[in-house]
């Protein structure tokens, strides 16, 4: 009886999905040595995650035990899709988290490597605010060719404020005169610039727009005590922030959902990816395309950081894509979020992002601004000149 319930068909897929508000569908990998411990396992999680094991009878418990969609087996490991019914985390990512992989996290070689919502559960779910076109909006660099695209001809260029700490207010609000005159469209904080009062945030900002004189966007780094982020926030926004940087895996990803689907907060936010590195390796892992690609624009995120394939601390190219592709391809009626590949880009990386990322995406150099030769500025203008000869 159990396996008819848990090894449902397509059909009675699409019913249960009509009865608990959608259904998101979990993809894992694991080591297995036949098929039939392949199952065994892919059981484990559906009901592990969900009812915490399978009673005698699952009869008054039909809406709330998870389903094992496919199963198969690859050599020595395993991989089966797992359909969690939304009734169980609504569209609280933190709940959604915690039922995708908590215990199972424990087990020795597992690996979430996809999630995906059918379009009940994606109907559900807010998104982000602005995303990629709205960002594009605010910056002035978007041009609606009736594609249903962001009608982008070149990405967008930004860049960080270097060093983040120890710097003065004046220098740093120097830099960012400079780099938005020489045409960068955004410059952000280091996420390593915390600031221990709202007083120390608003008196750079207040520096920084003054000398930019309304070129450019400034990302705010958003940092504080948890029970002040909102407060800080308005404070922030009513001063004149254009943007915000949030490291939410350190905070938590609920907090970030709370603040991207919070009315009174009207600027984008975008994630940065502190922290995340660990979740992605070890003896369990979750691929980084969730971590740092659907979880984030199911957030709410408008855009989201991550390593390239080009730094020293770099994520292989299909990783990258991969996040990129969570970030920006169509999933119901949810924008898209602006995919920011980071760290150890130089202009002449610029053709390979063409490659890797094509137009709709976020060409972010910190040191790389300041390794070309010159002072910031050059290094602004080589950016540019690289993005207008590869992407005309």
């Amino acid at each position: 009886m159990s396996d008819k319930i848990l090894f449902p068909t397509t059909s009675e897929l699409n019913a249960l999905s009509e009865n608990v508000g959608g259904l998101v569908l979990a993809k894992y990998s694991f080591p297995a040595v036949d098929l039939d411990a392949a199952k065994k396992m892919a059981t484990q999680i559906a009901a592990g995650q969900t009812l915490g094991f399978i009673p005698d009878d699952l009869q008054p418990y039909l809406q709330y035990i998870g389903r094992v969609a496919e199963v198969h087996l690859g050599g020595s490991r395993g991989d089966a899709t797992i359909a969690f019914p939304a009734l169980l985390f609504g569209t609280d990512m933190a709940g959604l988290l915690t039922v995708l992989f908590g215990k199972t996290s424990f087990a020795p070689g597992l690996r979430l490597e996809s999630i995906h919502g059918d379009s009940r559960y994606l109907s559900t779910l807010k998104g982000p605010k602005f995303g990629m076109v709205g960002i594009r909006k605010l910056v002035r660099r978007y041009r609606d060719d009736g594609s249903g695209t962001t009608g982008a001809s070149r990405p967008l260029l930004m860049a960080i404020l270097k060093p983040g700490i120890g710097p003065s207010d004046d220098q740093l609000a120097q830099q960012f005169a400079k780099l938005v005159g020489a045409g960068t469209d955004l410059v952000k904080d280091d996420e390593t610039r915390i600031d221990l009062s709202i007083d120390s945030a608003l008196l750079r900002l207040k520096m920084v727009l003054a000398a930019g004189r309304g070129a450019g966007m400034y990302v705010t780094h958003l940092t504080g005590p948890a029970f002040e982020l909102k407060a800080r926030a308005i404070k922030l926004q009513n001063a004149g922030a254009q943007a915000f940087l949030f490291c939410p895996y350190t905070y938590g990803i609920s907090l970030l959902q709370s603040l991207c689907e919070d009315p009174e907060i009207t600027v984008p936010i975008f994630a940065h990816p502190a922290f995340t590195g660990v979740m992605g390796q070890g003896p369990s892992s979750i691929a980084m395309e969730i971590v740092l690609g659907t979880l984030m624009r199911w957030a709410g995120c408008d855009g989201v950081l991550f390593p390239s394939p080009y730094g020293a601390i770099a994520l292989p190219a299909e990783e990258a894509k991969a996040i990129h592709a969570a970030l920006c391809r169509p999933e119901g009626s949810l924008k898209m979020s602006a995919s920011i590949p980071s760290a150890g880009i130089m202009p002449e990386f610029v053709a390979r992002i063409r490659k890797d990322f094509g137009v709709d995406v976020v060409v972010n150099a910190g040191t790389g601004m300041a390794r070309t030769g010159g002072g910031i500025e050059d290094g602004a203008k080589a950016f540019l000149r690289e993005i207008d000869a590869h992407y005309k």
